[in-house]
C-alpha cells in the first residue's frame, strides 16, 4: 500500500466477477459476496492474502514472497511452502465462491485477481485523501473537507494492526499514519477556523489516540477549550501534555505551549 499506488488494480474489474470488500484499517475482515471469510487455512495463507492485498499494483514475483514468509529456508522448501500455503488460501477462498478464480499465478508472479470487483479501505482512505488534496488546489474547500471527512472516518486503526510484530507492513503502515495525521490537522484547522469547537475538539481526540505527545493538537485542544469558555479543561489538557511528554519521551513542553499555558491561566486571550 506505498504512496506511489500501490492501491490501485492493474486492470479493470469484471462486473460479473464475486465483490470482495477487505477490512485493513480495522480489525482484518474479509466478505466475498457479503459473506464473511472466516475458515483461513493454517499457516501463511491469511498473512500471504494480506500482502498480495496491499500490493495490488503489480503482480509479487513468487522469490518475494517466500523471502518474506520463509527467510531462513533453502529455496526448495520456501518454495514448497509457498505452494501449499496458496493451495490452501485457494482453498478457503472457493467456499465462498467456487468458481471464482481470487490468486492467479503468471509468468514466477502471485497477484489478487484484477478482475475481482475488490473495495479496500486503505485504498479508499487514500483516494480520498488525493481527492481533498485535489479539490483543494483547485479552490474547492467544502469538496475537499468532506473528502477528509471520508478519509478520517475510513482510517479506525493502523494497517493491519494485528499484525504489528510483522516486518513487512511497517513501512505501510507508517506511510498511512503520517497520511492520517495530515487529514486529521487539515480537519482541526477548518474547523478551529470556522470557530466550531466542539468538532475540532473531536478531531484533535483522534490525533492524540495516535500520538499522546503531539503537542501541536494539545495547544489546539487548549485554545478550544478557552473559547469555549473551559479554562480549567484547557488548563487540565496542558497537565495532561506535560505527563504525556514526561512519561513518553522524557520531554517537557516547548515554549509555545508553555507561553499558552500562562495565557490561559491568566485568562488572556487564547
Amino acid at each position: 500500500m506505498s504512496r506511489t499506488a500501490a492501491v490501485l488494480p492493474a486492470t479493470a474489474q469484471s462486473p460479473s466477477a464475486p465483490s470482495v470488500q477487505v477490512y485493513l484499517l480495522s480489525p482484518f475482515r474479509v466478505f466475498v459476496n457479503d459473506r464473511v471469510v472466516d475458515d483461513w487455512p493454517p499457516g501463511k495463507g491469511k498473512p500471504i492474502f494480506k500482502y498480495l492485498a496491499t500490493h495490488r499494483s503489480q503482480p509479487v514475483p513468487r522469490d518475494v514472497l517466500m523471502d518474506v514468509f520463509w527467510p531462513g529456508a533453502g529455496p526448495e522448501a520456501a518454495r514448497n511452502n509457498l505452494n501449499v500455503a496458496v493451495y490452501g488460501l485457494r482453498k478457503a477462498l472457493a467456499k465462498a465462491d467456487p468458481e471464482a478464480a481470487f490468486v492467479l499465478f503468471r509468468q514466477g508472479c502471485y497477484q489478487l485477481n484484477p478482475a475481482l470487483q475488490m473495495w479496500i479501505d486503505a485504498e479508499a482512505f487514500i483516494d480520498h485523501l488525493h481527492r481533498a488534496q485535489v479539490a483543494e488546489q483547485r479552490g474547492d474547500e467544502a469538496s475537499a473537507i468532506a473528502d477528509y471527512q471520508v478519509a478520517q472516518a475510513l482510517y479506525r486503526n493502523a494497517l493491519l494492526e494485528e499484525d504489528r510484530y510483522d516486518d513487512w507492513p511497517v513501512a505501510q503502515r507508517r506511510s498511512l499514519q503520517a497520511d492520517v495525521v495530515r487529514v486529521l490537522q487539515r480537519l482541526c484547522a477548518h474547523h478551529f477556523d470556522a470557530g466550531d469547537f466542539e468538532a475540532c475538539v473531536g478531531v484533535c481526540m483522534r490525533m492524540l489516540e495516535l500520538d499522546r505527545c503531539d503537542e501541536d493538537a494539545h495547544r489546539r485542544l487548549m485554545r478550544c477549550y478557552s473559547r469555549m469558555g473551559h479554562a480549567h479543561l484547557a488548563l487540565r489538557q496542558y497537565h495532561f501534555c506535560v505527563d504525556a511528554l514526561a512519561r513518553e519521551l522524557k520531554l517537557i513542553p516547548g515554549p509555545q505551549t508553555v507561553a499558552l499555558f500562562q495565557a490561559i491561566r491568566q485568562r488572556q486571550p487564547a
